[in-house]
């Protein structure tokens, strides 16, 4: 069947960017056939009229491979176009690419998009015969070997299509948007710098990048070479821009914070796309597994709805354009790996060129083959081939430490289904073809490590209710999609790792006890990998292996002959260490070289890829698909990964990961903060507020993590501890940040806490969001409250975000000092209380250096006591995504309420000497001109390094 050559063409006209239909010349999707048009003024995607897309000049545009969609940014949008890519593979004779280099092409104006595109061609002429050679070979499908590791006589290394890129545009292009990528900004020069010498791997800052021998770049020479500076680049980013309107998302997400890290973003856009691990195939659906597949390839659906959700990466990228009906436009991408083999075996079960000394004839030399022997090795030679396809999802996806463990929906964090497919080289649908599967994830718990430390100790988060809940949610997920499930768990039973696996194990053995998961029990394997392996030796590995062969047996694999399944996997391993990374690759090579021979057996041949050193080409193609999910997820290659090549460990392999954990340990706690703003964003997780609030707490929210379920268990939990009288009726309760010490209008850092209101009191409760548990209450009876005001509460004049009067407001209670306050302390001990004493010395230090009535007029006397609440951002990145019709309500009308509501329960308390005695005013707490005051060198100073290095 011939491949389809697909290539669209963009041309910047008068009114928006044109793009030219792909050319295919199999099958086309419904009426797509029409040219498309962006829109200028508003970046809408619509399709042009026939006669208006018929453009002669072919030479004045820019060819493409395919699109990874439009980003748009604020009153920004930004074309993202495939312009090289890479054959990998091919399966069932059909191309699969890597995208190796994009361009991105700004649709502000007609100048601009000219600029780009002019540039883009300019560039692209030197690989127009490429292009035309690559096009001769897809338009007959087939594919020739052109790469073999030397030595290997009857297992080879190549690939069975050859490994050819392709250049629609020069990997040094460069365009308006790269002016704009290319912009200087206060934000992370020092990390760019450093790593741009360093030449760290992905993902990163977007200062290091890959030009098509898969040298490293720096971004500066790679991204920006020609493109004009200083104000000439200050004039190209206001272009891009200039003729934006309400439509593209002007407001309050074009803030400044926005604007200043839109040439990050794009650095980074470009930085991960351009990676080599995105894969794509124009007729076959990379993100399904063979079996489950269109194996005759004739589904007229296009392939963006019979694409996996899970694995596609592009989509929120390419809605645009699936909104406007462009299905031949929508091209799937699938972040992860593909590699492939082709290898050859002698029939009798052991490599041909080996020779049995005992059947030597006498005076036959070591070596010498006879005429006859030669003959039967030929004949018994077969040629296979295996192909290696790893999927990332796209639910919980990140960086590392940022992303760990579970979410509220059961998705982990480092997802990664792998598929290991055995074939012939030409897919002849008369042979057999077996497809293997396995999965590694993070555990399916509420925990977190610290970036900061070398070897950080995981900690828990959560109720067990509310752990329960999600591990049950991810177990019966795996079990509707794959089957059966057997985890493989290779954490350490030392301290450290020992507590995580010992809870893993608990709410394996709690599931099974309420019945598993649709009757069947979990299967739990907690293989201590370093114990085990102790003294470099993970040839250990395989007694694992050995330990799950009755459940490797039973679950089998997938087996499909002339296009129809013959058998299907019945379960799946899931394996998992700290971070699914090192261990994990190890142990999952071991499961598919068991697979591997499993299968070869099937086929009549008994080959032991363990000691065959003329196999080592497996352990290759493994190793480099654990270096690929590793870059991905911790941006350097995988540990171990010495072994998993070789079979062998050195010292020279030790000190070279300890060379890549000082790497990941710089990139945990400088890069990965905003790559992963970015990634959420790419993903349609979070707002363009997610830049907003990275600029200012230069981290960002977990779009996985219900704020407001972990705010309201916050709510049940305290009151449910802190009101003890079962007389009192709670009326309310509200999350709201307040000063680090008691008694204080500025002490920081501030932290989150819980107001509670009752007809009795109000409290003030402190929250250890890590464990759901308080820290402390301070209760004040609704008699002793004499004042309430509420108006502007900034603390800090250190970003534009903080210093928003309209969105920095609080509240503060004044009350008298007496007997109905009560201040208590959980001290996990029989004594709770704290001596007031202490506390008002405590205060009274704090109060010398924020003195309390410079801050607040209204304290007069000396005995006043204060409860000082500052609101939090009524929504964020993540609820203006999920809720984005949602009536927006101002944190001033928020905390008005609040106020009312805490008049009102103290007009109606019987104890209270009625409403003259409360005064409830509106005025500023702390004023933008006492915040600049009070905000010190220092303070400025630490944040400014922080913005230099950690954004």
């Amino acid at each position: 069947m011939p491949g389809l050559l697909r290539k669209l063409v963009i041309f910047a006209a008068v009114d928006g960017l044109i793009l030219q239909p792909p050319v295919a010349n199999l099958r086309n999707y419904g009426n797509n056939d029409s040219a498309l048009l962006i829109d200028y003024k508003t970046g809408r995607v619509s399709s042009l009229p026939a006669s208006a897309s018929e453009l002669s000049e072919r030479d004045s545009g820019l060819e493409s491979y395919g699109l990874v969609g439009l980003l748009s940014v604020a009153s920004y949008s930004f074309l993202i176009a495939i312009t090289q890519r890479q054959q990998v593979a091919q399966i069932q004779g059909k191309p699969v690419y890597a995208v190796t280099n994009i361009a991105v092409i700004p649709t502000s104006s007609l100048k601009d998009a000219s600029h780009a595109i002019a540039q883009a061609r300019e560039s692209s002429r030197q690989g127009d015969d490429d292009d035309d050679e690559q096009d001769e070979i897809e338009s007959d499908g087939t594919a020739s070997d052109s790469e073999t590791d030397a030595g290997d006589t009857d297992v080879g290394t190549a690939p069975s299509s050859p490994v050819q890129t392709e250049h629609s545009l020069h990997n040094r292009s460069n365009s308006i948007a790269e002016d704009v990528m290319g912009k200087r900004v206060p934000f992370g020069r020092f990390a760019a710098n450093w790593l741009s010498r360093k030449t760290l791997g992905l993902p990163g800052l977007g200062t290091v990048d890959h030009d098509g021998n898969g040298s490293m770049l720096d971004t500066k020479d790679a991204d920006v070479q020609g493109s004009p500076t200083g104000s000439d680049t200050e004039e190209a980013l206001a272009a891009s821009g200039s003729e934006s309107s309400p439509e593209r998302g002007e407001g309050p997400s074009s803030s400044p914070s926005v604007v200043e890290l839109l040439p990050k973003l794009l650095r980074y856009t470009k930085l991960i796309f351009a990676s080599h691990n995105f894969f794509f195939a124009y007729d076959y659906d990379l993100t399904r597994n063979y079996g489950t597949s269109d194996l005759s390839a004739k589904s007229l659906l296009p392939p963006h709805k019979v694409a996996d959700e899970l694995y596609f990466w592009n989509r929120h990228l390419m809605a645009p354009f699936i909104g406007a009906g462009a299905h031949s436009y929508v091209l799937p991408l699938m972040q992860g790996f593909v590699g492939q083999r082709e290898f050859t075996v002698a029939g009798a079960g052991r490599p041909s060129t080996e020779a049995s000394d005992s059947a030597r004839p006498e005076g036959q030399m070591l070596g010498e083959t006879s005429a006859a022997e030669a003959m039967e090795a030929a004949a018994n030679k077969r040629d296979f081939l295996l192909t290696l396809i790893s999927r990332r999802s796209v639910k919980r996806p990140g960086l590392r430490y940022l992303r760990r463990g579970v979410d509220d929906d059961g998705n982990t964090a480092n997802t990664v289904e792998t598929e290991q497919i055995l074939s012939v080289p030409d897919w002849d649908p008369a042979h057999r073809v077996y497809s293997y599967l396995q999965i590694r994830g993070s555990i399916p718990l509420y925990f977190s490590q610290s970036p900061y430390a070398l070897k950080p100790v995981p900690i828990l988060h959560h109720s067990t209710e509310t752990n329960e809940l999600a591990f049950e949610k991810h177990f019966r997920s795996l079990s509707r999609r794959y089957g059966k499930v057997q985890a493989v768990s290779l954490i350490d039973k030392l301290a450290g790792e020992l507590k995580l696996g010992n809870e893993f194990d608990k709410y394996t053995k709690s599931l099974n006890e309420a019945g598993g998961i649709e009757g069947k029990p979990l299967g739990l394997e907690w293989f201590d990998f370093h114990s085990e392996c102790r003294g470099m030796k993970f040839e250990n590995v395989s007694r694992l292996v050995d330990r799950l062969k009755p459940t490797l047996e039973e679950y089998g694999d997938t087996m499909v002959q002339s296009n129809t399944v013959l058998r299907t996997q019945a379960g799946i391993i899931r394996t998992n260490c700290m971070d699914c990374l090192d261990r994990t690759g190890v142990a999952q090579c071991a499961f598919a070289q068991w697979a591997l021979e499993r299968e070869l057996q099937s086929e009549g041949i008994d080959l032991d890829l363990a000691s065959d050193s003329s196999t080592q080409w497996f352990n290759t193609l493994w190793a480099d698909n654990g270096d690929a999910i590793s870059k991905q997820y911790s941006s350097t290659a995988a540990l171990k990964g010495d072994y998993t090549r070789t079979r062998k460990r050195d010292y020279r392999g030790a000190l070279n990961d300890f060379g890549l954990t000082l790497t990941r340990y710089f990139n945990n706690i400088v890069n990965d903060y905003f790559s992963q703003a970015c990634i959420d964003y790419l993903l349609g997780n979070v707002s363009t507020q997610v830049f907003q609030e990275f600029a200012t707490e230069l981290q960002t929210a977990d779009p996985g993590i219900s704020v407001q379920k972990l705010r309201q268990n916050a709510i049940d939990t305290s009151c449910r501890i802190v009101i003890s009288d079962p007389s009192e009726e709670f009326l309310g309760g509200w999350t709201m940040l307040t000063p680090r010490e008691p008694n204080t209008l500025r002490t920081l850092p501030f932290e989150e806490s819980v107001l509670l209101l009752t007809d009795a009191a109000v409290y003030n409760c402190r929250f250890d969001w890590d464990t759901d548990k308080v820290m402390s209450s301070e209760r004040v009876s609704l008699r002793s409250i004499s004042r309430i005001s509420h108006g502007t509460y900034i603390t800090s004049t250190l970003t534009t975000a903080q210093t928003a009067e309209r969105h920095n407001v609080g509240l503060v209670i004044e009350y008298r000092e007496g007997d109905s306050h009560d201040l208590r302390v959980n001290t996990r001990s029989l004594h709770s209380s704290v001596d007031t004493t202490a506390l008002d010395k405590n205060s009274a230090a704090h109060s010398s250096e924020w003195p309390v009535s410079s801050w607040f007029k209204g304290l007069r006397a000396p005995t006043a006591r204060i409860m000082a609440f500052k609101a939090l951002p009524v929504s964020n990145s993540v609820t203006q995504t999920k809720n984005p019709g949602s009536p927006a309500v101002s944190e001033g009308d928020w905390v008005r309420s609040i106020c009312e509501e805490i008049q009102r329960a103290i007009v109606a308390s019987p104890d209270t000497e009625g409403p003259d005695q409360l005064v409830v005013e509106k005025g500023e707490i702390i004023s933008l001109e006492d915040a600049r005051k009070r905000t010190g060198i220092l303070e400025t100073l630490v944040h400014d390094v922080k913005k230099l290095v950690w954004a």
